[in-house]
């Protein structure tokens, strides 16, 4: 591979590269250290098990024998002089350091295989155990003669067994020794290993280093120059791609990013010359409806008064139907109670007819009365006129009968002749109170009518004013909904101003850029031509002049 073809490498083959030597590298290091290591641990674990588990096992069967033979004594010298103490406590203490002899030898030999002199000193070890055993029976027997003896071969024992455990512990030290200086040597390997490793390592990451710096970094210091450029808005300058890997592709991407700024600025300018005019034309058409809306405004303000005027004149109207239909009722009323009163008029004068015919036949009979008392007065004139002189006096008295008789008929005739007339005049009387009595009906017929009428009319004048309050009301939000539009409008009018200005910063943005072909000349808002900051009282506004 060539220097030229880095150029072409992609940053992900050079960084697997480096990444694979780097971890070669870190995994040579880690397997080197791990084999050290592990024989640190093998070595270290053979020197706990001389020095901890050997020699801690070995010491323990050596001391307890040792306590066992002095304990031994003293359970006989218990047994000679009981003031000393209870030999049987001395006797189970033997028995414990006894049983902890054989559990001690069991660990030793089981951890110390591969000790040469094993055999020998278990050998031993056994022997003092059973010879301390005899002693033991011996002292429980009594038998301090063959104590002694036994006690002189369990000393001789003791002595060999001690001989054997000090060469095991010279050994053991020995051994100890041998793996310490082994791990040093190791330590010292693995230090120069790992120096080599670091240095390998180093010299790795510098390569890597200055090819990145050399075909990586300086192209993207390039490419960041390119990006300033950019920024600046200098479209014209071409960016050429190094190579084919991913820095390359990123220079090609970064020059179709830069053909792609072009035509959107080119484009920038053409749609913000048709914002303008098109903000232009909306700003007009809103000055316009502006201007409609203040009209409508005015002429809504006219009917809305009107409109109040004929409120209140109705609302007078309905208050004068209202009263007048009061007073239609009331006179309805007054009309009624007359009605009735000559309705008990002309039943009142049906009793007077009634009564004054009664009379007529009263004195009818009064007539008769006094017809047949002047015959009788008669009759008895003519026997008083045959008594002759006896019947005289009676004769006067039948004269004054007669006479009143008379004077009775007459009296009759005139009161006949006063009945006569009465019944005339009543029946005048009687005829006129049923034409009034009609009249009247007439006229309570007519009030009701009236008053139906007037109800009516009343009833109309409360709708129709409720109509005309519902109607003020409706064109009274329509009021309110123009005066709404016409602010929609205004604020249209202002935004679409605010839209002009939006289109010139956005010409003045795609000028920023200087490219190769330069778009067709922009236009420029003249503010003191073309600017309003309200629509309002601004109905004849000047266009804004494309340039």
């Amino acid at each position: 591979m060539t220097l030229k073809a880095l150029h072409h490498l992609s940053l992900r083959t050079l960084a697997l590269a480096a990444l694979s030597l780097v971890t070669l590298c870190v995994v040579a290091l880690a397997l080197l250290a791990w084999s050290v290591i592990e024989r640190g641990q093998n070595d270290l674990a053979l020197l706990e098990r001389v020095n901890v588990q050997q020699a801690s096992s070995l010491n323990r069967v050596h001391i307890s024998g040792l306590e066992g033979l002095h304990r031994l004594d003293r359970a006989l010298e218990r047994q000679l002089r009981p003031s000393l103490g209870d030999p049987i406590e001395a006797l189970e203490a033997v028995e414990s350091d006894l049983e902890e002899m054989n559990s001690g030898l069991a660990r030793f030999l089981a951890a110390s295989a591969d000790y040469a002199g094993r055999d020998a000193l278990e050998a031993s070890a056994r022997a003092l155990i059973a010879t301390m055993e005899q002693q033991l029976a011996a002292v429980r027997a009594g038998d301090r003669g063959g104590y002694r003896e036994l006690t002189a071969q369990a000393l001789t024992l003791s002595q060999a067994f001690s001989e054997q455990a000090r060469a095991f512990y010279a050994l053991a030290d020995q051994q100890g020794s041998t793996l310490l200086s082994r791990a040093e040597r190791q330590a010292a390997t693995l230090g120069q290993a790992l120096i080599a490793g670091v240095l390998a390592t180093l010299g790795i990451l510098l390569m890597i280093a200055v090819i990145g710096q050399r075909y990586f970094l300086r192209p993207i210091k390039t490419l960041v120059g390119h990006l300033r450029t950019l920024a600046r808005g200098d479209l014209s300058r071409k960016v050429e791609s190094p190579g084919r890997n991913e820095i390359g592709q990123l220079y090609a991407e970064l020059d179709t990013m830069r053909r792609a700024f072009i035509d959107t600025v080119t484009q920038l300018h053409t749609q913000s010359r048709s914002m303008f005019e098109s903000a232009q034309r909306l700003a007009l058409g809103s000055e316009e409806l502006t201007v409609q809306s203040r009209e409508q405004q005015a002429f809504h303000a006219a009917t809305t008064t009107t409109l109040d005027e004929l409120t209140t004149h109705t609302a007078s109207t309905a208050g004068f139907a209202a009263e007048a239909a009061n007073l239609t009722a009331s006179a309805r009323a007054r009309t009624a109670e007359g009605s009735e009163v000559m309705s008990d008029f002309l039943a009142t004068m049906e009793r007077i007819q009634a009564r004054a015919r009664e009379v007529d036949g009263i004195v009818e009979a009064i007539d008769a009365i006094a017809f047949q008392t002047n015959i009788l007065a008669l009759n008895a004139s003519v026997e008083a006129a045959r008594a002759g002189t006896e019947g005289k006096g009676f004769a006067v008295v039948a004269e004054e009968v007669r006479t009143l008789a008379t004077r009775s008929a007459d009296a009759a005739g005139e009161i006949r002749a006063l009945l006569a007339e009465s019944g005339r005049q009543i029946e005048q009387g009687y005829a006129r109170s049923r034409q009034a009595s009609d009249t009247m009906h007439d006229i309570a017929d007519a009030g009701e009518q009236a008053n139906r009428l007037m109800a009516h009319i009343a009833s109309a004048a409360q709708e129709q004013h409720r109509h005309i309050e519902r109607l003020n009301a409706t064109l009274a939000e329509q009021t309110q909904t123009h005066r709404a539009s016409a602010d929609r409008v205004e604020q249209s009018a202002r935004d679409a101003l605010a839209l002009e200005q939006i289109a010139e910063a956005l010409r003045e943005a795609a000028d920023a850029f200087q490219i190769d072909d330069a778009p067709p000349a922009g236009f420029h808002w003249r503010p003191d031509q073309a600017l309003v900051q309200s629509a309002r009282g601004n109905i004849h506004r000047p266009e804004a002049l494309l340039e």
